[in-house]
């Protein structure tokens, strides 16, 4: 199974739960205004969905990592409203700028992919990274900067966990 990158997010106004479902390549999608999450659709999408993003309170867009594209969800019809092709294995999306634009990671490649939500018709931007496959992708607070993690980056740095202390035993 293809490795999830953000397999879950919830509207901004905290009344749906989004969830990509890899193995049955839909998008579930619960209520959470009740006392427990009740699942309200389930929406076909690309093959292998490893990543979903929402939007606004009314549509999320879901990363396709094998079908190479990103599938646009009305969450209100619960319908694929717009699929759009991407570079080789998509991992992330994420929104930022003002105006908005959607910012795709493409792993195989090394590329980011930046899309205009208000025209998708318009040809994306591509802008190459430095490293072996972009991930996972974030913004700060006013969303005006997007960070890009990088699965190999190459520059020898690391993050350690806790610190372990190996004890061997003496013979005898």
């Amino acid at each position: 199974e293809t490795p999830h990158v953000h397999p879950l997010d919830l509207t901004a106004d905290g009344a749906r739960l989004l969830a990509v479902n890899t193995p049955d390549d839909r998008l579930e999608v619960f209520d959470t205004t009740g006392p427990v999450p009740v699942r309200v659709a389930a929406v076909p999408v690309g093959v292998d969905p490893v990543s979903v993003r929402a939007r606004t309170n009314t549509e999320a867009w879901v990363v396709n990592q094998i079908s190479d594209s990103v599938s646009i969800v009305d969450l209100v019809t619960g319908r694929v409203t717009a699929t759009l092709a991407t570079d080789d294995e998509p991992a992330d999306v994420i929104f930022a700028g003002n105006p908005q634009r959607a910012f795709v990671s493409c792993s195989q490649v090394n590329i980011v992919m930046v899309f205009d939500p208000a025209d998708l018709s318009a040809p994306p931007v591509r802008i190459p990274i430095q490293g072996e496959d972009p991930r996972a992708l974030a913004t700060n607070a006013l969303c005006d900067v997007v960070y890009v993690a990088v699965f190999e980056s190459g520059n020898g740095s690391t993050i350690l966990g806790m610190r372990v202390q190996v004890v061997t035993p003496l013979n005898g």
